[in-house]
């Protein structure tokens, strides 16, 4: 009887501890939609247009781009923070830039966002880079 009791005990506790670390990380944001490709003529690079839906509280974990991007919030609220830079909040409506290899963090507020981007980038090479800590 102690053995299953003392078996209960370290499955409850295993099970908490997973749930309280679970709870302590933000969930991922969903893939960028894109929507439509352009090339910038006299260049090798591309312009893109897309969606980004952030469940809320969701992040783009720390990256830098390859190329700039610019950003409009279509809902909810971004939080930006840029290496060196003071944190931005970004409300429905608001615009934002990330200069070209500037190391980021995306970050959506509790009701979620959508974001609307554009991109420049060279076709064929990788666009979001993970950056180390």
């Amino acid at each position: 009887m102690k053995l299953y009791f003392s078996i209960s005990i370290i499955l409850a506790t295993i099970m908490s501890t997973h749930s309280v670390l679970a709870a302590d990380k933000a969930p991922a944001s969903k893939e960028t939609q894109v929507f439509q490709r352009i090339a910038i003529q006299g260049t090798d690079r591309e312009m893109g247009l897309g969606i980004s839906e952030f469940p809320p509280n969701a992040e783009k974990p720390r990256h830098m781009a390859t190329g700039p991007e610019v950003c409009y919030v279509l809902e909810g609220d971004i939080v930006l923070k840029v290496n060196g830079k003071p944190t931005q909040h970004i409300h429905a409506g608001g615009t934002f830039q990330i200069a070209a290899n500037a190391v980021h963090v995306t970050k959506a507020g509790p009701m979620g966002a959508k974001v609307i981007a554009t991109w420049v980038y060279v076709p064929g090479k990788q666009f979001n880079i993970p950056a180390p800590n």
